[in-house]
């Protein structure tokens, strides 16, 4: 009976401290890691945590900054260039758009329109990858949408009218429209 005991409370304190192992690090650090995952791909990104981060001038930087890690394709952003007096915004992607698998041009449209939408002076931004460039102005976007820009601070409006879209087969027109075939 005793041996019995002395098993059983062994057993015990091998499994407790594992469950708890379990339980409380590694199930939350993979579900944020997986958060995390999701938040690169314009298709699945939470707009609205972008709210956050709305201002009517692009001249903080550390705002803007922010704003940019919190889009897509966040883990490969490198550094900013903003000039205030053309206001316009420079943010450099060490990677090639290739190795991006049509992720790419998806987080062009998204994160330009979330930048335009909520930056208010924002006239231009560049986003220059190693192998392409895409250089998008505010016209280009407010043209594209039309009197419907002016919804897109709304999350379901901006779901609905840009990520949703996304995945359609006419990216590569929108893309064009937004860059003019740069």
């Amino acid at each position: 009976m005793d041996k019995r005991r002395m098993i059983i409370g062994l057993l015990i304190l091998l499994v407790v401290p594992i469950y708890i192992w379990i339980a409380y690090f590694e199930i939350p650090d993979k579900a944020k890691v997986g958060e995390e995952k999701l938040q690169q791909d314009p298709l699945t990104h939470d707009y609205e945590k972008m709210l956050s981060f709305r201002t009517t001038h692009m001249g903080d930087a550390s705002n803007t900054n922010a704003f940019f890690e919190a889009l897509p394709l966040n883990e490969h952003k490198g550094t900013i260039e903003m000039d205030s007096n053309r206001f316009y915004l420079l943010v450099h992607y060490p990677i090639a758009t290739s190795d991006l698998d049509g992720i790419a041009e998806q987080a062009v449209i998204y994160n330009t329109t979330a930048a335009f939408v909520l930056i208010g002076n924002l006239q231009e931004i560049e986003l220059k990858f190693q192998d392409q460039s895409f250089k998008v102005s505010r016209d280009r976007v407010e043209k594209w949408f039309g009197d419907d820009f002016t919804t897109l601070s709304e999350p379901s409006n901006f779901k609905e009218k840009v990520q949703q879209r996304l995945d359609d087969s006419s990216l590569n027109e929108w893309l064009a429209a937004y860059t003019e075939g740069e």
